[in-house]
């Protein structure tokens, strides 16, 4: 058996006396598509900064590609390969679209800081290097004509995408995306669907989903985990978890289900 890609055994965060991640299982295998659901307060965001290094685990353990993350910091986190976007956008008003994404990608680049204060040759060429895939990166997703605008003036849903590329461009194996369709309008949710499919499929990534549009969850996710309360309370493909009761309870109750898988 291949080892996962992402596994947390047994994850437990802790907060004073509340407990928001509470005996976590869940195994990432590679080039999967997961989703990771749950009511408000569930626990998914806090299992997101558990992943990346934000929080530590009170008990339990959190692996990737066999290697325990425990004591990584979050920049070591992402260098290992793990990216991921925010549920609210954290984008530097003032700073460029092509900038975003240049400095994302100068964690791979091949020159060492040093030589950038007297710019030998080695320097320039990775600079021209990290710029070009920057360049690349924005013509596949359609964000080329922004390249030398400030994020804070792309419309939202180019904001969400600008997002998605900062990441990619880290190179991740494996793309955390948290609330990726908060704020957009149903048209632009379509659009994401497709976004996230062809990111999954030419990028060759392993990719975590955290979403309160179910329709979006439904319509991308080979498997989905459902928390409640920071606990586990269900796991499986979309129809299965479709017609839980546990799911259905925990969210709206049974009358609501048909509204809820809608939404």
């Amino acid at each position: 058996m291949s080892t996962p890609l992402l596994q947390l055994s047994q994850a437990t965060v802790r907060f004073g006396g509340l407990t928001a991640v509470d005996a976590l299982d869940l195994t990432l295998g590679q080039r999967e598509l997961v989703g990771l659901i749950g009511p408000n307060g569930a626990g998914k965001t806090t299992a997101f900064n558990l992943i990346t290094g934000l929080y530590a685990p009170a008990s339990g353990s959190v692996a990737f590609a066999g290697r325990p993350l425990a004591g990584l910091s979050p920049h070591r986190i992402v260098a290992a390969g793990i990216a991921r976007t925010f549920q609210n956008i954290r984008l530097f008003g003032s700073l460029s679209v092509l900038d975003h994404v240049r400095v994302a990608g100068n964690l791979h680049r091949a020159a060492a800081p040093w030589q950038a204060l007297i710019r030998l040759r080695a320097f320039r060429e990775s600079e021209a290097a990290v710029t070009r895939r920057a360049e690349e990166l924005l013509a596949l997703f359609n964000l080329e004509r922004f390249r030398n605008t400030p994020a804070r003036s792309l419309p939202y849903g180019e904001q969400r995408r600008l997002e998605i590329v900062r990441a990619l461009a880290t190179r991740p194996r494996l793309l955390l995306l948290d609330e990726p369709a908060a704020g957009l309008n149903p048209q632009e949710k379509i659009e994401l669907v497709a976004l996230i499919q062809r990111v999954h499929r030419e990028f060759d990534l392993t990719i975590l989903l955290v979403e309160h549009s179910m329709k979006v969850v439904m319509g991308v996710c080979q498997r989905i985990a459902v928390l409640d309360h920071g606990k586990k309370i269900a796991e499986g493909p979309p129809d299965a978890i479709r017609r839980d009761p546990a799911v259905i309870e925990a969210y709206l109750g049974p009358d609501h289900a048909t509204a809820l898988f809608h939404h």
